[in-house]
């Protein structure tokens, strides 16, 4: 039984693969997912305190905040959320468990200026429920001092995590690489691979959501996580090369070389998946239609699940 099936994850199916380098995405493809408020309509405020988020939800639906959203501006202390988060309809919310995510800078955000998803790292740092929900902000200071160290940074003292987004070696990097892939019809979601490994699962409740909050992943938190492990030389070369496309393919050829690449991944990685467990499933909160659980997996992995009526609308699992 594959983790889809354990967690109740119906209707869904792979679509053709894309791979860049050390790192494969497969996308995952499905219908709208419950009724949950547009990703338009749910805004980062501001910060009201150190370690305080405030979102506000403009729908007349429930919003989900994607787990472990990170917010940056200049001349202000940049904060993540220590888990995802619920707004109920036409309301505003503070979260008082986020983390501010430099070590040694005052002022408080008032909108963000830009906008990812915490490295897969620092993500596990936070599967720890006591952790999570500790108000605490300046508790994943220590975790991102050791994820910058060793790193060949310009800046180099204390626990800023822009010192890294910041470096202009890799900025362009993460914008070039997340340039390299781009959603498809009916995806909400992607199983995300490096040298052939899974080391996460995303789903979104709509093709809207996907469209929306993509690039944050991809750059933000899977790129990053991947280019660290590259500065630092600890990732493996890929065992998966995607074939090489000839110049005058046609668009039948390129269309039969991409579903026999994927056809391969279904039959020899994929089953991978099938060796994933939950070992533990939290209640982190109940806020209206929806109810928040945290995942951990045997593996040291986890992220959140939210559900809706007992259905799955949201699933972010580090491996």
């Amino acid at each position: 039984m594959s983790i889809f099936d354990t967690l109740k994850f119906g209707g869904i199916e792979s679509g053709n693969v894309q791979s860049v380098d050390e790192m494969t995405l497969v996308p995952i493809l499905g219908d709208e997912r419950g009724e949950v408020a547009k990703p338009s309509s749910l805004s980062f405020k501001q910060t009201t305190s150190y370690g305080t988020m405030v979102f506000e939800n403009n729908d007349t639906k429930e919003a989900i905040i994607p787990s472990n959203m990170m917010v940056r501006g200049r001349g202000a202390q940049d904060h993540a959320m220590a888990g995802s988060g619920v707004v109920l309809q036409k309301q505003s919310r503070s979260f008082d468990n986020a983390c501010c995510i430099e070590e040694s800078q005052g002022g408080f955000l008032s909108g963000a200026e830009e906008t990812d998803v915490l490295p897969i790292t620092l993500r596990k740092a936070l599967l720890n429920q006591s952790i999570r929900s500790r108000n605490s902000y300046q508790k994943l200071w220590g975790k991102i001092r050791g994820w910058l160290e060793g790193l060949n940074l310009r800046s180099r003292h204390g626990g800023h995590l822009r010192y890294f987004y910041d470096e202009p070696d890799v900025k362009k990097a993460l914008e070039d690489f997340a340039a390299e892939f781009e959603p498809v019809d009916n995806q909400i979601g992607a199983i995300i691979m490096f040298s052939g490994v899974p080391v996460g699962i995303e789903i979104m409740p709509s093709n809207e959501h996907w469209e929306e909050y993509w690039k944050l992943l991809v750059r933000g938190c899977y790129g990053a996580e991947m280019i660290r492990l590259k500065m630092l030389g600890k990732l493996k070369p890929s065992t998966l090369i995607m074939p090489e496309i000839p110049k005058d393919a046609d668009p039948s050829q390129v269309k039969q070389i991409l579903e026999s690449f994927t056809q391969h991944l279904r039959d020899d990685v994929l089953p991978l998946m099938e060796n994933i467990e939950v070992k533990t499933q939290d209640v982190v909160g109940r806020d209206g239609s929806l109810q928040t659980n945290m995942l951990q997996t045997t593996s040291g992995g986890g992220g959140d699940l939210i559900l809706q009526g007992n259905q799955p609308v949201y699933l972010s699992l580090v491996l």
